[in-house]
């Protein structure tokens, strides 16, 4: 109950500012290292309620810490915050509450887990069978809703007991699900979601379209049409909310190849007013296109939920400190050099595996800098230091990338790029959304052909929009 996201994020904060005198229990030295310290986060899904079904939709997500405290040294800690936050430990057991902590592994010390991190099967750690406390969670292997998190953070660790893997027992639920003779205890679905400032979620039950609001005057497709007019800039954002965008991208800098940096204070000038009053007339969730720290913050406190950073987060040294602290969700996008540059760096042996891995460390980087897997969307830069050829090869082998990734949210924006006119023949920007359409739907699904959580960047909304709901209701179709 309450705003989910902020009890999450706040129960976080005060586990890893847990100090010996927030515990009862001893510790050989006395030292200024923290107690508990997060070392990886999952995603978030939503679900509905369970047992009390008169409740709000359930946010659920994992986080790996590496801890001096005793397993129930650690679950005191964690009712002790619970409490903190506003939970009535002696209330309805499964009735409305703000937060709800448990251990689902505990590991100690170097393991098996360490022993064996060498290979790629990782041991869930010890069993405990007391009063107050069962690990593993005994009913774990039943509910998609902390498998799915797990498996975000390890899908090879071993149950002690069942000696499946995280991903087995994922499996083994997913599979049931799809049984028509559903047990009367089967869980609900987990569904993806992104948070969003102001308790909001974008829920990955869908794919989303993300509508192209450039306020430069040199953008390849649409520089100058709203530039200087804060009312058309506003009006065509408002245009593509109703066409199906589910985001507006306001962007004040053009990155297109050759493009020059412009300097902070125009960019300011040209982004600010526009999300101002978008933010007055329409919630649709804004994003801002920028690479730098301060444009990103103002944007931000104008009424903007999402940063955009063509470089991920490495052209402004304060851009993922600053991201960090406003707690809002980032999109990490690949790319070489600057929008000067980049086309004089299209050198790869393998583009796919080596976009990648550059991806997966813009990620690490982010999560070590405080911002949460999350809190990211990862953005393979398609036509961003890639010819024509490893742009095709990238839309083609996105199930790959997917997988190479750990499954982030992908973003992509192939919307009117220079390869859709090579292979077209199509000169001009805007005559390329046929090719764009082809473009966005070739990136959708996993290898298995189950779409995949997805963000399409796009020009012209209306038209990717009936796309996509034609194509989806063909996936969907029996």
């Amino acid at each position: 109950m309450g705003d989910r996201f902020s009890n999450l994020t706040t129960a976080i904060a005060m586990l890893k500012g847990t100090t010996q005198d927030d515990i009862v229990c001893r510790i050989n030295k006395k030292n200024d290292d923290p107690l508990i310290k997060v070392i990886g986060t999952s995603f978030l899904r939503e679900t509905p309620p369970m047992y009390v079904k008169e409740q709000n939709l359930f946010l659920n997500g994992a986080v790996e810490v590496e801890t001096k405290l005793s397993p129930h040294a650690l679950l005191r800690r964690l009712k002790d915050v619970e409490s903190q936050i506003g939970r009535n430990l002696d209330g309805m057991r499964n009735g409305p509450r703000p937060i709800d902590l448990d251990i689902i592994y505990y590991s100690i010390g170097n393991d098996e887990r360490q022993q064996e991190s060498s290979t790629s099967t990782l041991h869930g750690g010890i069993i405990i069978q007391s009063k107050n406390l069962e690990i593993p969670h005994p009913r774990m292997a039943e509910r998609e809703f902390v498998l799915s998190p797990l498996c975000d953070l390890g899908p090879t660790v071993i149950h002690p007991s069942m000696k499946l893997s995280s991903q087995k027992l994922l499996d083994s639920v997913s599979n049931s699900s799809n049984d028509d003779n559903l047990n009367l205890h089967q869980q609900p679905a987990a569904t993806q979601v992104l948070p969003l400032p102001r308790n909001r979620m974008l829920s990955f039950s869908e794919t989303h379209i993300m509508g192209i609001l450039n306020v430069t005057p040199d953008s390849f497709s649409d520089g100058g049409n709203y530039e200087g007019s804060v009312e058309l800039a506003v009006e065509q954002a408002l245009q593509m909310e109703a066409d199906g965008a589910s985001i507006i991208d306001v962007g004040g800098e053009s990155t297109r190849p050759g493009a020059k940096e412009v300097n902070i204070d125009v960019e300011l000038k040209r982004t600010i007013p526009v999300i101002r009053q978008i933010r007055k007339v329409s919630d649709i969730p804004i994003s801002i296109d920028t690479r730098h720290a301060e444009v990103a913050k103002a944007a931000i406190e104008a009424g903007a939920d999402i940063v955009n950073d063509v470089s991920g987060g490495t052209h402004d040294d304060l851009m993922l400190q600053t991201v960090s602290k406003l707690q809002v969700p980032m999109v990490l996008m690949h790319m070489r050099g600057n929008p000067e540059t980049m086309q004089t760096m299209t050198q790869y042996d393998n583009v796919v595996s080596e976009v990648s891995s550059s991806l997966t460390e813009l990620s690490k980087m982010a999560e070590k800098a405080g911002i949460p897997r999350w809190l990211q969307v990862l953005d393979p830069g398609i036509g961003f230091a890639k010819d024509v050829e490893q742009n095709l090869s990238l839309l083609k082998n996105v199930s790959v990338m997917r997988e190479l990734v750990n499954r982030c949210p992908l973003l992509l924006g192939p919307s009117r790029k220079g390869f859709i006119g090579k292979v077209t023949g199509e000169t001009a920007a805007e005559d390329r959304d046929f090719g764009t359409l082809a473009a966005c739907l070739a990136g959708l699904q996993d290898k298995g052909g189950k779409l995949q959580p997805t963000i399409l960047r796009v020009h012209n909304v209306k038209a990717v929009k009936q796309g996509l709901r034609v194509f989806e209701a063909i996936l969907k179709s029996n």
